[in-house]
C-alpha cells in the first residue's frame, strides 16, 4: 500500500510491483482511519477511527512470497526509490489503522535517526 507518495517514485514502484507481479494500492486519505486488515481484505472488521492526517511518504507491505521482499527492495534501491517510512505486515499491525501505523514507524524512524532505541508506550 503506497501513501502520499511523490508521481515519479509512485510510477516507478508501480512498475516494480507489475514486473513481479505484486498487487498495489493507493490508500486515500478517506480511509486512514480503517484498520490495515480490513483495507487488505484480510479482516471484515471495518472500524473506522479518526487521527490527524499525514502527508509523509510511507509503503506498507504484505504477503511477499520467499525472497520477493529481498528483490522488491533490492530493485527499490537500484531505481532511487526509497521511502523512509515502512512496515511489513505483522500480527500487531493488522489491527492498527493507517494513522496508528504512522504514528508507530515516524516514531521509530525518528529514534533511528537520533541513534536511539524506540521503545513503544
Amino acid at each position: 500500500m503506497l501513501y502520499n507518495i511523490e508521481s515519479r517514485k509512485a510510477i516507478e514502484i508501480k512498475n516494480i510491483c507489475r514486473k513481479l507481479n505484486i498487487a498495489y494500492r493507493d490508500v486515500e486519505k478517506k480511509d486512514y482511519g480503517y484498520k490495515l486488515g480490513y483495507l487488505l481484505n484480510i479482516s471484515e472488521d471495518d472500524f473506522r477511527s479518526s487521527g490527524e492526517d499525514f502527508d509523509d511518504e510511507m509503503l506498507f507491505l504484505s504477503e511477499f512470497g520467499n525472497g520477493i521482499l529481498d528483490l522488491f527492495l533490492a530493485l527499490l534501491r537500484k531505481k532511487k526509490c526509497s521511502v523512509a517510512l515502512n512496515a511489513v505486515l505483522t500480527e500487531t499491525n493488522k489491527e492498527f489503522t493507517s494513522y496508528e501505523l504512522f504514528n508507530e514507524i515516524s516514531n521509530e524512524h525518528k529514534a533511528m535517526q537520533k541513534g536511539e532505541t524506540y521503545n513503544q508506550a
